[in-house]
């Protein structure tokens, strides 16, 4: 992918966060990413198809995260590693979490476009394989391997929408602290004990 293409997804992404999807404007976009107007139909064929392809560059980039956790040799390793590895892409890509995780309206995006909701379910099967794993391997009991990856998905998306947000007022050391004892009580209540 070229710079200027990059930069044209990185200031469509901040616009579409800011403003909404009414609100992304390819003159805005071209303007903010430092090229003309006509430029960016070079690289987009419209607005739509830029946000696709924001949004698709969003769940790509999280998925691309999540992936080393599979170099792990055991169920246990590859789940506190996908945990460990979507702590970073937060961390990294706020603007991308706040992107996939945060905007209600992006629930739009998904359910017309097949391609888009097929990424968005790449990371969620991702969680759930390794948690169907963990509980093969009896770290994690018996349950339903898709509920439980939607209980800590959803304690994830919310710890870090209170951390973004500045409701959790923390250093970026004493969060990180609290997202690790987070996860050991969220665990401890799914355990195999």
């Amino acid at each position: 992918m070229s710079i200027t293409k990059d930069t044209i997804l990185a200031c469509a992404r901040d616009q579409y966060i800011s403003d909404g999807y009414r609100g992304l404007s390819m003159r805005k976009i071209a303007q903010k990413a430092g090229i003309s107007a006509t430029a960016i139909y070079r690289h987009f064929n419209n607005k739509e198809e830029l946000f696709h392809q924001v949004v698709e560059k969003g769940f790509n980039t999280y998925t691309w995260y999540l992936a080393p956790a599979l170099q792990e040799p055991t169920a246990q390793l590859r789940f506190r590693k996908t945990l460990e590895l979507a702590l970073g892409f937060v961390l990294d890509h706020p603007r991308y979490f706040e992107l996939i995780f945060i905007r209600s309206d992006i629930k739009d995006a998904l359910v017309y476009r097949d391609d888009l909701r097929a990424k968005s379910k790449v990371s969620f099967d991702f969680y759930t394989a390794r948690i169907s794993e963990c509980m093969e391997e009896g770290y994690l009991r018996k349950d339903n391997p898709s509920e439980i990856s939607v209980l800590l998905l959803g304690a994830y998306i919310g710890f870090f929408s209170l951390y973004l947000s500045g409701l959790l007022p923390r250093s970026e050391e004493e969060m990180e602290k609290l997202y690790w004892r987070d996860i050991d009580r969220l665990l401890a209540g799914i355990a195999n004990t």
